[in-house]
């Protein structure tokens, strides 16, 4: 998707993002009606817009094959679990500086869920580590990839990952992608889930 529509009030918000993500076509939604009209787009909303009727805003938005990205000035773990039930693609920052937007971008393009880190990791710490039958998972797993499932597991960044096991971060990317087709999960949330249901 390389439309992405900017529902926001402020006018900082969406000439910080023209700046940003100059290799997609960006455009400016200043009303609901407007908003409601988009189709196949990663739409990313502003909260400091009053998004009138949120449920069936998003619902709308949603069948119309839309991808939706949230940025709150102020991210909280709860609402970033309201707006995920609701069935927003990711929850992030409105400051956030742009490498983290344009990985929310990629990554909500690329069919997954996207939360900024520290929301990431505070679910992650939130998870019980002590399932019981953690290791029956990671037996399926090389070596290597055991290492970094743990600290996975654990709620590290790829790039903490890289620096502890001392790999690159591409060799990190790509245990990281073998895990989750060896184990059949998506994402994080899903490997995570998996290792706490055993």
């Amino acid at each position: 998707m390389k439309k992405i529509s900017l529902y926001t009030n402020l006018k900082r918000d969406y000439e910080k993002m023209k700046n940003s993500l100059i290799d997609y076509d960006l455009k400016n939604i200043e009303n609901r009606e407007e908003l409601l009209t988009l189709k196949e787009n990663l739409i990313i909303i502003n909260t400091s817009v009053n998004l009138d009727k949120e449920e069936e805003t998003i619902e709308i938005l949603l069948e119309n094959g839309n991808k939706i990205l949230i940025l709150e000035s102020t991210p909280k773990l709860i609402n970033a679990q309201n707006w995920l039930l609701l069935g927003v693609h990711g929850y992030g920052n409105s400051m956030m500086n742009d490498i983290y937007l344009k990985s929310a971008i990629q990554t909500i393009n690329n069919g997954l869920t996207w939360l900024i880190p520290d929301i990431t990791m505070e679910i992650l710490s939130k998870l019980n580590s002590d399932s019981l039958n953690q290791k029956d998972v990671l037996n399926q797993l090389s070596k290597a990839e055991q290492q970094v499932a743990i600290l996975l597991k654990d709620g590290l960044s790829n790039t903490k990952i890289s620096e502890e096991l001392k790999l690159s971060i591409n060799t990190v990317k790509s245990h990281i992608k073998n895990i989750y087709l060896k184990l059949e999960v998506k994402d994080r949330f899903s490997f995570i889930n998996l290792l706490n249901k055993k």
